[in-house]
């Protein structure tokens, strides 16, 4: 085998075989990119790199606005809520406990639940906190809750 790929026929074995590796390392990564733990490697990056568009892509602001507790809200109206979560996700310094505590998770190792039909997601991130997330049209997973218990 050794001497095989020495010679001018191992040259093209050796591409072959590079063109196999890159392959399947494109086709994981593809495959990858539709998984929830690439959503929550998305938004918690974006979070330590404060950067709203990549969080907008993968968070469905409204929809977690909407969902989070009155305590958190101080009784606001939604919009107010979803531009101040906006502002926070884009400044480097100011940011509430919540986003605080996304850059706390733990998105390697935390259990993802996913639903027999495959739309729906659940996960753990945290002590006491706990993502949902919903598959789009298009197979791109985004999270639609986060709650802290």
């Amino acid at each position: 085998m050794n001497s095989f790929l020495r010679n001018e026929r191992g040259g093209a074995a050796r591409w072959i075989i590079l063109i196999i590796i890159v392959g399947a390392c494109v086709y994981g990564y593809q495959h990858f990119k539709k998984t929830p733990r690439y959503a929550l490697i998305q938004v918690k990056k974006a979070v330590v790199f404060s950067n709203a568009d990549t969080a907008q892509e993968f968070m469905d602001i409204d929809k977690v606005a909407s969902r989070l507790p009155e305590s958190m809200t101080n009784n606001q109206p939604v919009e107010v809520v979803k531009k101040q979560l906006l502002y926070e996700l884009d400044s480097p310094h100011e940011k509430s406990p919540f986003i605080k505590s996304i850059k706390g998770w733990s998105v390697f190792k935390v259990p993802i639940a996913i639903s027999a039909d495959e739309l729906y997601a659940t996960a753990e991130t945290a002590d006491n906190t706990s993502v949902s997330l919903e598959k789009t049209t298009k197979g791109q997973w985004i999270i639609t809750a986060i709650e802290i218990k």
